[in-house]
């Protein structure tokens, strides 16, 4: 059903004043609002059955120019919100004019807000991981846009289920990404959202009845046979000695890489039957680990004990650099497997010494 809008301009009478005041009144689909024109015109001037002042003088013209400007702008304002909303109401229309309306959020904007405020708690409790991982589901939410719909940017208020099953689609075709890799971005883009509404941004969550569960994949590890190999094939490089023996102690601990670029010497404890053990709260999750500490992890802090300062346990590289080196590590070893500093905590607790 098409709407009707309407703006008339009527004067404000004040008993016999030769000057009256100019009002507005806004009619769309049966409501009505008023407001000021902020001008006031002679009289004598006014015409009341077309809403203007009368005449070819200089000051008609002015007047009439003045509120055809007005009406232009309530006409863009109108427009405007009728392509971003079915609701509109003369009120609405108002507000918008006198800028009281508030601007309509879009999608990247409300992107670029949360990843502002995550940045800020990065390192406090959020890891920085899962902070780029927004920011890089911000740069595909842009590429995706300007491909699908030719647009750089989308309003909140036009989001719908389909938006969200195509962003899906253009991560595992276009991209070529991995479910378990695309169903990361998913949540980006969902939470992202969900908490556009909870602030207000928008009527309704149009991605909340949306649901993806990417299959079970069966999680990789180094069988004992290939871990000895690890241990005991000479490698030439020392940074790449360096990651090995950080990536054994997580293998033999389960202690992530955050976990253990954050590990003091603190932490440690000597129970009384003399076994070692190291305990924390994991930074991910927040829940606390206890962990007894086999002959290898002794071994390897022993031999960085000093090397990262008083307090710290050990030089870590970011998991970026770390990851790279594994795979060179890897093929050295003779490991057809893709070492990551992530594999190591699938497997705990191995039961074999350390080889000098």
């Amino acid at each position: 059903m098409r709407s009707t809008f309407k703006v008339l301009f009527y004067l404000k009478r004040n008993k016999e004043q030769p000057l009256a005041p100019v009002m507005g009144r806004i009619t769309v689909n049966g409501t009505i609002t008023q407001f000021s024109a902020k001008i006031e015109v002679p009289v004598r001037l006014w015409e009341v059955k077309g809403g203007r002042a009368k005449g070819k003088s200089v000051e008609a013209d002015r007047i009439n120019r003045y509120l055809d400007n007005i009406r232009g702008q309530i006409n863009k304002h109108y427009q405007d919100i009728c392509d971003h909303d079915s609701y509109v109401t003369a009120e609405r229309v108002r507000n918008a004019y006198q800028g009281f309306d508030r601007k309509y959020q879009t999608l990247l904007e409300a992107f670029e807000k949360f990843t502002v405020d995550y940045r800020k708690r990065v390192g406090v409790d959020r890891a920085r991981r899962t902070w780029e991982r927004y920011c890089k589901c911000s740069e595909h939410l842009h590429s995706f846009m300007e491909k699908v719909y030719r647009v750089k940017d989308m309003p909140l208020l036009e989001l719908e289920q389909s938006f969200i099953e195509k962003f899906h689609t253009y991560l595992f075709h276009d991209l070529g990404m991995s479910p378990n890799g695309l169903s990361g971005y998913l949540k980006c883009l969902k939470y992202v959202v969900k908490m556009a509404f909870n602030n207000g941004w928008m009527p309704r969550n149009p991605f909340a009845l949306y649901r993806y569960t990417p299959p079970q994949v069966e999680r990789g590890y180094l069988t004992n046979e290939e871990l000895q190999r690890l241990m005991t094939t000479p490698l030439r490089h020392k940074c790449q000695a360096r990651t090995r023996d950080l990536f054994l102690f997580s293998c033999f601990t389960g202690i992530c890489h955050a976990d253990m670029r954050s590990l003091e010497w603190k932490q440690f404890e000597q129970d009384a039957a003399g076994n070692w053990w190291v305990s924390g709260n994991r930074m991910k999750t927040g829940t606390k680990y206890l962990v007894r500490l086999l002959p290898v992890p002794l071994s390897i802090l022993n031999k960085y004990k000093g090397l990262a300062g008083p307090e710290k346990v050990f030089p870590m590289s970011t998991v970026k650099v770390m990851d790279r080196s594994l795979k060179f590590i890897a093929a050295a070893c003779g490991i057809e497997k893709q070492l990551s500093f992530h594999l190591a905590k699938h497997r705990k607790f191995y039961k074999c010494q350390i080889i000098n």
